[in-house]
C-alpha cells in the first residue's frame, strides 16, 4: 500500500513539474514522453488491429504498424532529448567546469 502511494505521489510530482517546466527545456519532458509512448505503441497497435479488423490479419498489421510508429517516436524523442541536453549542458558548463579542474 505504501509503495502504491509513493508511485501515485511520484507520478503527480512528475506531471506537476512538467506543467511548471520552462518552455526552453520542455523538450526534455516531451522527448521522454515520446520515448515511453514509442515503446508502448506496439501493444497499443496490436490491440487496435485485433479489435478493429480480422483477428489474425489485424494482429499482424497492428504489430507492424506499432513497430514503425514506435521506432519513429523513440528516434524522435531521442533526438529531442539529445538536442535539449546539449543546450542544457552549455548553460551549466560555466558553473560546473570550475569545480572539475
Amino acid at each position: 500500500m505504501r509503495q502504491r502511494r509513493f508511485g501515485v505521489f511520484f507520478a503527480a510530482l512528475v506531471i506537476g513539474l512538467g506543467w511548471m517546466a520552462p518552455p526552453a527545456h520542455a523538450d526534455i519532458l516531451h522527448g521522454l514522453s515520446s520515448i515511453i509512448g514509442g515503446v508502448l505503441q506496439i501493444p497499443i497497435q496490436i490491440l487496435v488491429g485485433t479489435f478493429s479488423g480480422p483477428p489474425v490479419i489485424g494482429t499482424i498489421g497492428g504489430a507492424l504498424s506499432g513497430t514503425v510508429q514506435g521506432v519513429g517516436m523513440v528516434l524522435g524523442g531521442t533526438m529531442e532529448l539529445a538536442g535539449d541536453g546539449f543546450e542544457l549542458a552549455k548553460m551549466a558548463a560555466p558553473y560546473v567546469l570550475p569545480f572539475l579542474f
